[in-house]
């Protein structure tokens, strides 16, 4: 959220990615001071401030859309700094999360559960988790990101969502900025830092066929 990323684990680069998802887990990577922990974080995060009754005409749309696409939608409380998590068949997001956010999260986590579940995506994959240099790790990891933004924008095409593009796009760049700071500090950053506007609009990606299947729990933070 942040957006919004997956934590990784992989060999060499990428097992620094595996100790920092360790040391999230046992609590021992600190937020930045003052800030507030898990959820309560991410729930204050807004970047586009979407009018209200926008947010309600945005959920059911994409929401239908996931459901419709097979992957069930779940309200789950997560542990911190946990604020949704996949795993091939369903999308889970902390109701304490803010509505906003939750919008951003839905369409995030779908667009990565695309690319664990479509068979002509699998061989990125094997990129994402064996790249042992640390510079195209990020390379890889940052088109990771993006394709899966992608593919969140041809669902709210589909669903007749054409109204916020800009609003999911600076949600898009900013997550990016936060994840990227969060693999070169192994730290949480502050948020309002990574905020980006007027960042370039995401291009919709056309959705590959799927094949539901369960993976490894991932999640976003």
């Amino acid at each position: 959220m942040q957006g919004l990323c997956d934590v990784l684990r992989s060999q060499a680069t990428a097992r620094m990615a595996r100790e920092v998802n360790d040391r999230l887990s046992a609590g021992q990577i600190p937020l930045s001071p003052g800030a507030l922990p898990g959820h309560e974080l991410v729930g204050a995060r807004l970047v586009g401030q979407m009018p209200s009754n926008d947010i309600v005409d945005f959920w059911p749309r994409v929401s239908s859309g996931i459901v419709k696409k097979g992957f069930v939608i779940e309200y789950r409380d997560l542990e911190p700094p946990r604020t949704g998590i996949f795993d091939g068949l369903r999308i889970v997001i902390d109701p304490d999360v803010g509505f906003e956010m939750q919008c951003f999260l839905l369409l995030h986590l779908f667009g990565h559960s695309v690319q664990w579940v479509a068979p002509s995506l699998e061989h990125k994959l094997e990129a994402l988790q064996s790249t042992q240099d640390r510079t195209h790790f990020m390379e890889v990891l940052r088109a990771y990101e993006f394709e899966a933004a992608g593919f969140g924008m041809q669902l709210m095409r589909e669903q007749g969502v054409i109204s916020h593009d800009q609003w999911y796009s600076d949600f898009v760049h900013t997550d990016w900025r936060y994840v990227e700071r969060f693999y070169q500090e192994s730290r949480i950053p502050p948020w309002h830092e990574c905020i980006v506007t007027g960042s370039p609009l995401i291009q919709p990606s056309p959705l590959p066929p799927l094949k539901h299947r369960q993976v490894e729990v991932r999640f976003a933070f």
